[in-house]
């Protein structure tokens, strides 16, 4: 598929992030009470449009249930009848919910959450994080209360969840546009807020509920000081039920020791694919190219899953402290941190999918504060502006300035965990903490038709394989379980590079369509971005036209066309 010939012009006023899970795109609905099922913007997705398989992200994201009942358990929520409730709206929606306004006649008003069709674990997701944001609300972490939630069947006819409004507002996109002292301000406060979560004392590797939200059968550890009440129970992480791995029978935790939470997730996806496994595409289409359009084969990931297996007990640390259960938000980003006008954090949303890790799996900048690519940020060292700053042109500045902004969040964010997270800091200079966390989320993550991410994590564990085990008594290393040919490292290397070209080319396409890495973008640039995408589409097919069996390929796997995610 030829991709790199379409001239690809960025700019920093397009989209800059994925689709946050919980979107920032408000949508008002009637507010008269009296909402018939007939109403279908509150049953429909209406925040954005897709570019490509529209109707599948729809589908998922078509939501029924009864509004009048939902009223009534959200005024019951607050104590008051149904009667006192003066307006309904729909507030927001995102990748996995949608979210209610219920406002009542003195002024009173609630949230009320409901996860989409294709939210997993159902009844667990909402459990797990309902007991999760009550646990961590009592040790002074600011989240949203809440005042009821079902996870089972109900008039309402959906798994719900209603809280409280928090004050403040989202930083969301303006955190781009943030002072260095307020954005330090806000920075400093989430390093404190991490540094209470890292304190609590946790009994297991999981996720947290309510005991009575389990069946009887389900396999818990209760939570020491919590009146019997709160347990750690099986992994509430959407892999872990993704498609036909809900059906599985298998370990799913809780886990307290630390080589059973490196193995789970591998025996986990080793299963599905013994049960389910059939040979596919990478999921990625502009991936398929590397491949020569081939299928690959699941059994050759089963045994890249068989040797993760044999690996995981020596990547844990030596250190206890490293293995202690620790808790984290899922998604700590700028759209999930709400704030005073003064940047006082008022409030953490979106606790959706919690797990409790060992330390030295959850350790790490968050995402949106990291800037790992950048080699100068890996140094540690305090960033500066280039002295000729002032004499650049626009585009020159606009990146510099970039650039200084994301080594500053991630100089400053590790310099505050140094200072106020003894813990995390010490996990963070554990080398190499990073690969570590990578090739235990490679191991875990649903396959789709993709080997070589695990496999070239085995070439950087090879490579840092003095650093990865602790010595025998004796001071020897262990034996290495990974054996990798001299040539066959030099193709995994050679069809990574491959796959990081065709990243950069479809980050700087979508960049130009404006659009997120699902296609997604919002209602007033569909229009645009497909036609842009037309354009580009035709530009490829030129770029091929001599040649008969690559124009094959590149039109039966263009990225931006409808298409069986199956196959």
């Amino acid at each position: 598929m030829v991709i790199r010939s379409i001239p690809i012009r960025l700019s920093r006023n397009l989209s800059r992030s994925p689709l946050p899970r919980c979107c920032r795109l408000f949508v008002s609905c009637a507010t008269d009470i009296e909402i018939t099922e007939k109403d279908c913007e509150l049953f429909e997705y209406t925040s954005g449009r897709w570019i490509f398989n529209e109707h599948l992200r729809l589908a998922e994201r078509q939501l029924s249930f009864n509004v009048k009942e939902l009223q009534k358990a959200a005024a019951e929520s607050v104590n008051q009848p149904f009667s006192e409730v003066r307006s309904f709206r729909k507030f927001a929606e995102g990748g996995f919910n949608r979210v209610f306004e219920i406002c009542m006649r003195d002024g009173t008003s609630v949230l009320a959450r409901l996860p989409y069709p294709l939210t997993l674990p159902r009844r667990l997701a909402v459990a797990s994080e309902v007991a999760t944001l009550d646990f961590i609300r009592s040790y002074g972490i600011p989240t949203p209360r809440v005042l009821d939630y079902c996870v089972e069947i109900n008039p309402v006819g959906s798994e719900y969840m209603i809280m409280e409004r928090v004050s403040g507002t989202a930083i969301g996109d303006s955190w781009f546009d943030l002072s260095e002292k307020e954005r330090l301000k806000v920075l400093l406060q989430i390093v404190e807020l991490e540094a209470k979560l890292f304190a609590l004392q946790l009994p297991a590797s999981g996720s947290i509920y309510y005991a009575r939200d389990l069946s009887p059968n389900c396999p818990k550890i209760y939570i020491p000081n919590s009146d019997g009440q709160l347990c750690i129970g099986p992994y509430a992480g959407e892999s872990w039920w993704f498609g036909e791995r809900g059906d599985l029978d298998i370990d799913r935790g809780p886990h307290t020791h630390p080589s059973h939470v490196l193995e789970a997730p591998a025996k986990k996806e080793l299963a599905w694919i013994r049960a389910y496994g059939r040979p596919r595409y990478p999921f990625d289409r502009a991936y398929r190219g590397v491949f020569d359009y081939k299928k690959q084969d699941p059994k050759e990931h089963a045994k890249s899953l068989e040797t993760y297996i044999r690996l995981a007990p020596y990547l844990v640390p030596p250190t206890s402290e490293l293995n202690s259960p620790i808790l984290r938000h899922p998604d700590l980003q700028p759209h999930n941190i709400f704030v005073s006008e003064s940047f006082d954090v008022t409030g953490l949303i979106d606790w959706q999918h919690s797990m409790v890790l060992p330390t030295f799996l959850v350790s790490g900048i968050p995402n949106s504060f990291q800037n790992y690519k950048d080699k100068e940020s890996l140094t540690f060292i305090p960033p500066r502006l280039p002295d000729d700053i002032e004499i650049m042109d626009m585009n020159e500045r606009d990146r510099a300035l970039e650039q200084f902004r994301r080594r500053h969040v991630h100089f400053y964010y590790l310099g505050f965990t140094q200072r106020s997270n003894e813990l995390h800091w010490q996990a963070i200079q554990q080398e190499p903490s990073l690969l570590k966390r990578r090739i235990f989320n490679d191991a875990g993550n649903p396959w789709e038709g993709l080997n070589l991410t695990l496999q070239m994590d085995f070439v950087r564990i090879l490579e840092s394989w003095d650093k990865v085990p602790a010595p025998r008594s004796d001071g020897a290393l262990p034996a290495c379980p990974i054996v990798l040919e001299k040539q066959e490292i030099q193709k995994l290397i050679a069809q990574d590079e491959l796959l990081r070209e065709a990243d950069a080319e479809m980050e700087g396409i979508n960049e130009l369509l404006g659009v997120a890495s699902d296609g997604w973008v919002s209602n007033e640039n569909f229009e645009i971005a497909k036609g842009t995408s037309e354009s580009c589409r035709g530009q490829a097919f030129d770029a091929v036209a001599d040649d008969p069996v690559e124009m094959e390929m590149t039109e039966r796997h263009w990225p931006f066309d409808d298409w069986n995610e199956d196959e």
